[in-house]
């Protein structure tokens, strides 16, 4: 059960009912205040708060008096305003909020559900911030630190290169233009020999009214380009512009390199990699072995309970191949079909684990309705090293002469 907890500040039913709605799908539980008094009880309950929508005016507090409150009690605050004025706006963008969401029209709710989402997400996001001010950076970090970022900070384009070795999972750079030993045009131009656009977004920042130099850090490798001073929602949206164009391409990478219905790689993704795997291992004289697998009398279940339950099935070899081999590589060749890449697995090894496998899913079975439905898988397998389509093709044989002496069975083809 989820101890993620909003506290909605609205007088409006209907908005509320609304906000609850999108906050529960987002995760959240939801405790409801209609006015600044019920606000303060809540809050002074001890009840924690992960974050607060709060509608700037309310009946006992008609110029954000609430908003104020969440703040000053430490609650990240997202506020819902049904007044957008110029002076409403500067107000709001004066204080340390995290977004603000007019009340317009219905998608302001579909904008707070992606944002309470995105703040969640943001969580295991790593940005990283290259400027030689101290002040710029403390700056830039409180507005990351609303939205929930990791947030790591080099003073010039060395030091980054630095923070990038010891944390290769960074996912956004913000960098200075100007900075001593390295700035931030060479710094971008550097990170790009090891990170692509689409690993690593980055987002240049100078004061300087040079009207190329926006091109050239693009010229060089960054994703985007901010002039000092910024308005708060500017950067705000640029950064999560360039954080989902990274998470999109992911979406696109991992759709096209796994299996839909397990998770596993997929048979491309596979032959993609493994060779260059193989590369390594064989240079260091470090030993592999190539298993393909394969349910026995797949057919009979699918024809007999359907083709749900052989997709339960499929599942749950798949959950037991990653428990089992976690430090493998295990792609889904398609149907009944698995191969595993097994790294520092010498022969005896191999065959040892692979048995250990194949005995650990002829004694296990899987429910379906009143039936415990069994199954078994065949294995063939090879440990001498060769490219990686001959010992696939090697592994393969293992595994039909497996099928033709009676099924589950382990066969090495050396």
């Amino acid at each position: 059960m989820t101890n993620k907890r909003l506290l909605a500040v609205e007088d409006s039913r209907p908005v509320l009912k609304l906000i609850k709605h999108v906050a529960k799908r987002a995760g959240y539980e939801v405790d409801v205040a209609e006015t600044l008094a019920q606000t303060k009880a809540l809050i002074s309950s001890g009840q924690q708060y992960e974050i607060a929508t709060v509608d700037y005016a309310l009946p006992d507090a008609p110029a954000g008096e609430a908003l104020t409150f969440t703040l000053e009690s430490g609650i990240p605050s997202i506020v819902m305003t049904g007044s957008m004025s110029d002076e409403v706006r500067d107000k709001l963008l004066s204080q340390p909020i995290v977004d603000y969401i007019p009340k317009e029209t219905t998608q302001a709710l579909n904008y707070l559900g992606k944002l309470l989402v995105r703040l969640q997400r943001n969580k295991s996001i790593k940005v990283l911030l290259v400027d030689d001010s101290k002040s710029v950076r403390t700056y830039l970090s409180s507005l990351l630190a609303r939205h929930n970022f990791i947030i790591l900070e080099a003073e010039n384009g060395v030091e980054g290169l630095s923070v990038l070795e010891q944390h290769s999972d960074v996912k956004l750079i913000i960098s200075d233009h100007q900075m001593p030993h390295m700035g931030g045009i060479r710094f971008t131009a550097e990170v790009r020999r090891k990170f692509s656009k689409d690993e690593i977004a980055i987002i240049g920042l100078s004061g300087s009214d040079a009207g190329s130099l926006s091109a050239r850090f693009i010229k060089n490798g960054a994703n985007d380009f901010l002039k000092k001073p910024f308005c708060h929602e500017e950067f705000y949206c640029r950064v999560i512009q360039n954080i989902e164009h990274l998470e999109y391409v992911e979406d696109i990478q991992r759709a096209a390199n796994t299996d839909y219905l397990t998770g596993l790689f997929n048979r491309r993704y596979f032959f993609a990699k493994i060779p260059a795997y193989i590369k390594k291992l064989e240079t260091t004289a470090h030993p592999c072995s190539v298993a393909m697998l394969d349910i026995d009398h797949f057919k009979r279940i699918n024809d007999g309970y359907g083709h749900d339950v052989g997709d339960k099935v499929i599942l749950d070899l798949a959950d037991k191949l990653k428990a089992h081999f976690n430090d493998c590589v295990i792609a889904r060749f398609g149907g009944e079909e698995f191969c595993v890449f097994m790294p520092d697995f010498d022969y005896q090894h191999a065959a040892n684990e692979l048995d250990a496998f194949r005995i650990e899913i002829s004694e296990s079975s899987i429910q379906h309705e009143d039936h415990d439905i069994d199954y078994t898988v065949s294995i063939g397998f090879v440990s001498t090293i060769d490219h990686l389509a001959a010992m696939v093709s090697r592994a393969d044989e293992g595994l039909y002469q497996a099928k033709e002496q009676g099924r589950n069975r382990l066969i090495s083809i050396e």
